[in-house]
């Protein structure tokens, strides 16, 4: 069986060289099965989340995937919490990018693809995930660490979410659940641009604008709590001072996005990135990522009607307030072997064929179910 480990911490200790100066620790987990045998000290590297920068709250988006076999008695696991001291470094001695009010989508696209390593902004879900994670290090100073069992958490009858508190401050939670629960398989290739965004920061005459980013979170139950929790699975890079951002184009598999399940529920939660202090929320979405699919853009990519809405409430529910439009402009779902697309709310067509190296058909044989 294939399971899935989610990640976050609360309230880490903060390690950052020049902490009284204001600066954060840029923290990342390792998992490392750790062997049966005592007297060995071949301890397998399981993966390895992003680093999220200058935060001590981190919601990890990168889930780490191993297979569990039920029969073993014993799959013991370390968690380690390292302070990414490279990328801070980096960081520190990077210009900062100068803020762009072109709406053209030519302009945002040229600032899109430029990586900006800020409080929200870090695009850690490509095919690889690798973006950032070959600025860790072994030296890197640990933040905390815990020993876990799978199949423990699997069966505990505390939930499938455990917190485990940290000698050295702070909370590490671990969500360890079955990964693969649909038959819907493949990668899902898509690009989200925003419109409207509402302006919660004039700035300085009224010049300034929000630096919006999104995260995509899936919908998780606990039945034994009798909970449900969403786990960030993507987090877009922010753009500074803009209402109608074009965010980067972005792969993640679905495995890790909605375990194979296309209607799986998921949320788009927009938010405006801050250089101090915690981020702002904007607004939410819910959504599916077959909806996103019936929602791609039909006439071009200021497509208002097929957009999907990003809404607030009111404390009292009694007040909805639209906070932005999402347009798709692109949402595939595409594998080796096939290519889904969403014709109605009820039916799902199956592409078969080959693929070019950007999902082009190159020989077509649909069917529907």
């Amino acid at each position: 069986m294939r399971v899935q480990i989610h990640l976050r911490a609360e309230k880490l200790t903060n390690l950052a060289r020049g902490k009284y100066l204001g600066r954060r620790s840029s923290p990342y987990c390792t998992i490392i099965s750790k062997s049966d045998n005592t007297n060995s000290n071949e301890n397998a590297v399981l993966g390895r989340t992003e680093v999220i920068h200058a935060n001590k709250d981190p919601h990890f988006t990168k889930s780490i995937i191993i297979e569990y076999d039920e029969e073993v008695a014993w799959t013991h696991l370390k968690i380690t919490i390292r302070d990414c001291r490279a990328l801070r470094s980096i960081i520190g001695s990077g210009k900062r990018r100068k803020s762009c009010r072109d709406d053209g989508e030519e302009e945002q696209q040229r600032i899109a693809r430029k990586p900006f390593f800020g409080l929200g902004g870090i695009n850690n879900n490509t095919d690889d995930h690798n973006d950032n994670s070959n600025y860790c290090s072994d030296s890197d100073p640990i933040m905390g660490e815990v020993d876990v069992e799978v199949g423990e958490l699997l069966k505990s009858e505390n939930g499938k979410e455990q917190q485990f508190e940290l000698s050295t401050g702070g909370t590490l939670f671990v969500f360890i659940t079955e990964s693969i629960q649909g038959t819907d398989r493949g990668v899902l290739d898509c690009q989200i641009r925003g419109l409207d965004v509402k302006n919660i920061e004039s700035g300085l005459l009224g010049l300034g604008a929000v630096d919006p980013y999104f995260v995509i979170s899936k919908k998780e139950n606990d039945t034994k709590k009798g909970t449900t929790c969403y786990y960030d699975v993507y987090r877009s890079e922010h753009i500074h001072d803009i209402i109608n951002p074009f965010w980067r184009p972005f792969q993640i598999d679905l495995e890790r996005l909605c375990n194979n399940d296309v209607h799986k529920q998921l949320k788009i939660t927009l938010w405006d990135q801050q250089n101090r202090g915690g981020d702002r929320w904007l607004g939410e979405k819910d959504t599916t990522v077959a909806e996103m699919m019936r929602h791609v853009a039909k006439r071009g990519n200021a497509d208002r009607e097929s957009a999907l809405r990003v809404e607030a409430r009111s404390e009292k529910g009694d007040k909805i307030d639209l906070r932005a439009l999402l347009v798709i402009l692109k949402a595939d779902v595409i594998s080796a072997n096939r290519k889904m697309k969403m014709v109605n709310e009820d039916s799902v067509v199956i592409c078969s064929g080959r693929f070019d190296t950007v999902g082009v058909m190159i020989e077509n044989d649909e069917s529907s179910r």
